[in-house]
Formats: C-alpha cells, sequence, structure tokens
C-alpha cells in the first residue's frame, strides 16, 4: 500500500509540474506570438501601400538667382495613396535638400508644386524625389 501512495504522489507532482511549465511558457509565447502577428499585418499594409504609391516628376523649371538657382518642381502623385510631404526626401545630385509646398497632403491624380532655393553649381544636376515608402522618381536638369 505504501508503494501504490508513492505512485500517486509521484504523479502528481510531476502533472503539477508539468502544469507549471505550460502556464510559464504559454504566458511568455503569447505576447511573442501577438507581436509576430501585428508585424506580419503591418509588414502587409506596407507592401500594399508601395505597391499604390507612384509619384512623377512632371517639370523642373530652373531660376538663376545670383552665383546660385532656384528650383520649381512640378509632380503628380498618379498613385492610389495620399501622400504626406512631411516624409517626402528631395535629392539634388545626391545630397538633401530642403524644400517647400503649399500643400501638405498630395492627393492621388493631382499635380503638385515644390520650392528648392539656393543650389548652387552648373552643368547637369539629378533629381530624386522619394516617399516615406521608398517608392522614387528621377528627373534632370542643366544650369
Amino acid at each position: 500500500m505504501h508503494l501504490g501512495f508513492s505512485i500517486s504522489a509521484t504523479a502528481a507532482i510531476i502533472g503539477v509540474a508539468v502544469i507549471m511549465v505550460l502556464e510559464v511558457s504559454l504566458a511568455t509565447m503569447f505576447p511573442i506570438i501577438t507581436d509576430l502577428d501585428e508585424s506580419y499585418k503591418e509588414m502587409s499594409e506596407r507592401a500594399v501601400e508601395s505597391v499604390q504609391t507612384e509619384i512623377e516628376i512632371q517639370n523642373i523649371t530652373v531660376q538663376i538667382n545670383g552665383s546660385l538657382h532656384d528650383l520649381s518642381i512640378q509632380i503628380k502623385n498618379s498613385g492610389s495613396t495620399v501622400i504626406d510631404n512631411t516624409f517626402v526626401d528631395l535629392l539634388i545630385n545626391g545630397t538633401l535638400s530642403e524644400f517647400s509646398t503649399s500643400e501638405e497632403y498630395w492627393f492621388p491624380e493631382s499635380n503638385y508644386t515644390i520650392l528648392a532655393n539656393g543650389i548652387s553649381g552648373s552643368g547637369l544636376h539629378r533629381v530624386k524625389l522619394i516617399t516615406k515608402n521608398g517608392i522614387s522618381d528621377y528627373d534632370t536638369y542643366v544650369v
């Protein structure tokens, strides 16, 4: 009779230990699985937004300003997403350049003008406009 009690006690101890291990494991894994699921959702949203974003530099007008020059860049949001221009970068010859525009949001199928002032150099210049999700357009102009 003493042997049966030892087996029962051992089974109870092992059962409690298994339940504790499962509880700790699940409590640790649940936030990880939730974060992973949220990350996949965000990645999917970014991929869809990237596919639906398209911009076009339509025209660049140069105005000489002493030894410098100013640009007026006409663009079109030809995609189907609204672009927040606070997350748009303008590169001129590979250098990040400041620009201004009258509209904070660029709506689909609409045209906008970007102004960049005080640019130095002569000859051929390369312009690149980049949205927050990496979609970009290139153009060149000559001073």
